[in-house]
């Protein structure tokens, strides 16, 4: 028996009008999506840009939701922190801190500012949270909105400023005290003059004498005084480099503590400067004070002076340097040393790790102006147990026929392909002599470290000739990487090489294990080429 199934109703057609208007909310739809989409978009954007952290809190101080791109003004990652409180990340103070201000701002609904410190990812920052209440509809407020921004930054800032305005007003009264000093130093002067015109006896003229001598002196530092107070530089004229040093010497012998032993080294009749003396004694003074606070318990300060050719090679390794004649200053502590994170950020401004009330920050930026407003530039070694050595490098005023005397004097014979080896952790002065000693007809091989440089050694011993290593190398120091070559083999020559400017606490050692000279770093291309060829003479003359 079939059944017959009853036929579809045929479907009625869709009218113009409804088809019409089917489209156009098909079209709605899709350009609010897309508005939709360009607004998430924005939002997007908008948080990656901001310098700030949101936070959103409930009333007992739980991570509801944080937005930003800022992951480390986070004290922990984002996932961690989500649903649990502020009290299980925080001390107890810290989590008050911020449930009172929570509080207050849900039941005033008024936004307040906190300031505070904490730490985060980023290590300890001070921080500031702009805290808003969120109201709902219904007028209820349960929760908080939490904007952080890190000051940090702009609390050294603050800082800075208010240490460069006390340093003003320090100016200021140097001012008003100089020319008190000069009213009382003026009368002394005329006094002297009038008395020697009198009929004295050789002693009462030897006092005379000598007070005038003094009045004078006073007067000199009075100018010198008022010169570092307003600011202006002296008269630019010829000085001799060696008085420079006697006297900043004797300043420092007369004054800085017994325990501190302070000596002089003075090369070669040394090259005329010109210069301000004010503010050269002023860079070198500050730099003994620094050695002295470096050595609270006592020590060395050694204070050098000599001529100093600098090359095109040396001045490429030297931001600032210029090829030409200068005499090098250097002043060496036997201290605490400096360690390595702060090397780069010593001649910044404000920057100093003294305590609060103990320095400003500003000696060596001012030194490092004062030193290029003269042509010249400045270097600085140091190791943390081990002291410190700065190097002020100044353009000498010599002539045209001394500079190529100087030049002629300082040639030497080509090499025959010896072998040499350098051992040194600078990437920039292994690769500069190098290509120098290449250039220069010698094979060079390098290493960055005491263990590439035995290793090196153990291949081709028969065949390196000379080794120049650094004193302050990765993995072993110098003066046992030369033991263990001396090992293995007892003839190989070594040349040592040293960023500090006195050797004392090496020589006994190198003296014993018969490495002469020890080339103070950084070194020119003449004094490698010189210390070379004479280590290396006695083969040649027996080749």
């Amino acid at each position: 028996m079939h059944t017959l199934s009853s036929p579809r109703p045929k479907a009625r057609p869709i009218s113009r009008r409804a088809a019409s208007a089917l489209i156009d909310a098909t079209v709605v739809q899709r350009q609010a999506e897309e508005n939709l989409r360009e607004s998430e978009s924005r939002l997007r954007a908008l948080v990656s840009s901001m310098e700030d952290v949101a936070f959103e809190f409930d009333l007992e101080g739980t991570y509801i939701a944080i937005w930003g791109t800022k992951e480390n003004l986070l004290s922990h990652p984002r996932a961690e922190l989500i649903g649990q409180k502020i009290s299980d990340f925080h001390s107890g103070e810290v989590a008050k801190l911020f449930l009172q201000a929570i509080r207050r701002v849900s039941r005033s609904r008024k936004t307040e500012t906190l300031s505070y410190a904490m730490n985060v990812q980023q290590g300890h920052r001070d921080l500031q949270g702009r805290i808003s209440p969120i109201v709902q509809t219904n007028g209820t407020c349960d929760r908080v909105c939490i904007l952080v921004r890190d000051i940090t930054e702009q609390k050294k800032l603050e800082a800075q400023f208010l240490r460069a305005q006390r340093v003003e007003s320090i100016g200021t009264l140097a001012s008003g005290v100089a020319h008190d000093l000069n009213n009382i130093l003026s009368p002394i002067l005329m006094g002297s003059a009038i008395l020697q015109r009198r009929d004295l006896s050789a002693a009462d003229q030897r006092i005379i004498a000598t007070i005038e001598t003094c009045a004078n002196r006073g007067t000199d530092i009075v100018r010198q005084v008022l010169t570092f107070a307003r600011g202006a530089e002296g008269d630019r004229i010829p000085l001799p480099a060696a008085s420079l040093i006697n006297d900043v010497a004797k300043i420092a012998d007369g004054t800085f503590s017994k325990k501190i032993l302070v000596r002089t080294r003075l090369g070669e009749p040394l090259w005329p400067i010109v210069g301000d003396s004010t503010q050269l004694h002023q860079v070198l003074v500050n730099l003994c004070v620094n050695a002295r606070d470096a050595m609270p318990a006592g020590g060395i300060l050694t204070l050098e002076a000599e001529n100093f050719p600098v090359d095109e090679h040396y001045a490429s390794m030297m931001p600032g340097a210029k090829p030409g004649p200068h005499v090098c200053f250097e002043v060496t502590d036997s201290g605490t040393g400096i360690p390595p994170q702060h090397l780069e950020k010593i001649f910044d401004p404000f920057f100093t790790t003294k305590e609060v009330g103990h320095g400003t920050g500003l000696g060596l930026s001012s030194g490092l102006g004062i030193v290029k407003s003269h042509g010249g530039f400045m270097s600085v070694y140091s190791e943390v147990g081990r002291g410190s050595t700065f190097r002020v490098y100044l353009p000498a005023s010599i002539s045209e026929s001394d500079t190529v005397k100087e030049n002629a004097d300082a040639v030497f014979p080509r090499a025959k392909g010896e072998l040499l080896l350098l051992v040194d952790d600078e990437k920039a002065i292994l690769e500069i002599a190098q290509t120098l000693l290449e250039a220069h007809g010698y094979r060079v091989l390098v290493a960055g470290d005491a263990a590439e440089a035995l290793a090196l050694f153990a291949k081709r011993a028969d065949e390196i000739q000379l080794v120049l290593t650094d004193l302050s190398i990765p993995v072993m120091d110098g003066i046992a990487l030369i033991r263990t070559l001396k090992k293995m083999k007892a003839d190989v020559r070594v040349i040592a090489s040293t960023g500090r400017g006195a050797q004392e606490q090496h020589s006994r050692e190198l003296d014993e294990l018969s490495v002469h000279p020890c080339l103070t770093k950084p070194y020119n291309k003449n004094r490698l080429l010189k210390a070379l060829h004479e280590a290396l003479q006695p083969t040649r003359k027996q080749s």
